[in-house]
């Protein structure tokens, strides 16, 4: 039988420490405990890449941290860990990483986008053992997630409370794009999340437009 895939503990100790540092002591405790992840409380994971939580414990608690603070209290958290996680990634993997900053120097814009969208891709199926592609779509880049980690267990929450969410919620992955290309082009550029699993698509796609 096949193990399940588990998230680096990197993300687990970012996205805790978000929670602290925005909600407090107090709001990190009820989320833990929720989860039936108190051993954290006091011994948070490390920041590197050993095996956490399960994919399917990630999804329920992010899930959580939607729950009890709501999507404004969300946003902020999901936001601030995706950039970090992105940062502290690239900064472990710098074999991968600074190949990648060499060869993007000699590069016009859009293919800079399309190469570390390309290496962020193939490291979320790595990752997440779940599909994640890359599309061209002439004036924008699409990243396409079917079976979507970040928002699953929000959508399946949702339908089962009767609480439609009307808004995208894949914030996470937002901003770890978002940082990707602002480090490989050295701009900022428009990222927005055009359809979500959690408001009821069929797929998550985050779209990146080339100017």
């Amino acid at each position: 039988m096949e193990e399940e895939k588990r998230i680096p503990s990197l993300l687990m100790n970012i996205l805790i420490n978000q929670v602290d540092e925005m909600m407090g002591r107090r709001s990190l405790l009820t989320l833990l405990r929720q989860a039936e992840l108190t051993h954290y409380a006091d011994h948070i994971p490390p920041l590197d890449e050993t095996p956490s939580i399960t994919v399917a414990q990630y999804s329920s608690f992010l899930a959580l941290v939607y729950d009890i603070f709501g999507a404004r209290g969300a946003k902020p958290i999901f936001l601030r860990g995706g950039r970090l996680g992105a940062a502290e990634i690239r900064r472990q993997r710098p074999a991968k990483f600074a190949l990648a900053g060499t060869a993007l120097r000699v590069l016009p814009a859009a293919k800079r986008m399309q190469f570390i969208l390309s290496r962020l891709v193939d490291q979320g199926q790595e990752l997440y053992g779940t599909a994640h592609i890359l599309h061209d779509e002439g004036d924008a880049f699409v990243v396409e997630m079917p079976g979507c980690p970040y928002c699953s267990e929000i959508a399946r929450r949702s339908i089962a409370q009767n609480k439609p969410i009307t808004k995208p919620v894949c914030h996470i992955p937002l901003a770890v794009i978002d940082e990707m290309v602002e480090w490989s082009t050295g701009g900022k550029h428009l990222v927005e999340e055009t359809e979500c699993v959690a408001t009821g698509a069929k797929a998550c796609r985050l779209g990146l437009e080339k100017s």
